[in-house]
This record gives structure tokens, sequence and C-alpha cells, in this order.
């Protein structure tokens, strides 16, 4: 990681053209790149399809294909039992 020679700050590559530079976020500071400096910005991250976090409208598109009228009644009734439950347990 190279860092402003300016402000301290954090240089991160930016692309311009077919050219690399290293650019401060915080001042605006550029410089271009050389060969050295770009192998220390080597980052990949690949997301697995596990780690990948399930929002809530994908969970209600497919409670809403496999859920029956009776199975969404009960859990709406187990829910609020445990918000009661909770709550109690703060209240007393």
């Amino acid at each position: 990681m190279k860092y402003c020679p300016k402000c301290g700050g954090p240089m991160f590559p930016v692309k311009k053209g077919k050219t690399i530079y290293l650019k401060c976020r915080r001042c605006g500071y550029e410089m271009k790149a050389t060969e050295k400096d770009l192998k220390k910005y080597k980052v990949v991250h690949k997301t697995d399809e596990k780690e990948k976090v399930v929002t809530t409208k994908v969970i209600s598109q497919v409670r809403k294909a496999s859920a029956s009228p009776d199975e969404l009644e009960r859990a709406k009734e187990e829910y609020y039992e445990l918000v009661l439950d909770q709550l109690g347990e703060y209240g007393e």
C-alpha cells in the first residue's frame, strides 16, 4: 500500500485510458503507478453461493410459493408468542 506524499492518505489504483495511476481519495493527488506498485494492489475476492446473504425479498418469494395459509397463520402465532415471552422477561 502506498500513501500520499501530500496528506498521508492511502493511494488507490485508477485507470485512465491505458495508463494506471495511484490516486489519493482524500486530497486528489495522482502519480503514475509502476509495476512494483501494482503488484501490491492485487486483490481478488470471489464469493461462493454459500456465502451470499439471502434477502427478505428472496425469502418472501420462496415462502409465498411454498407456505399455505394455515402454515402462515401458525408461524404468526408462534412469532407473537416469542415476542410476548421476551417482553415478559424484560417487564418483570
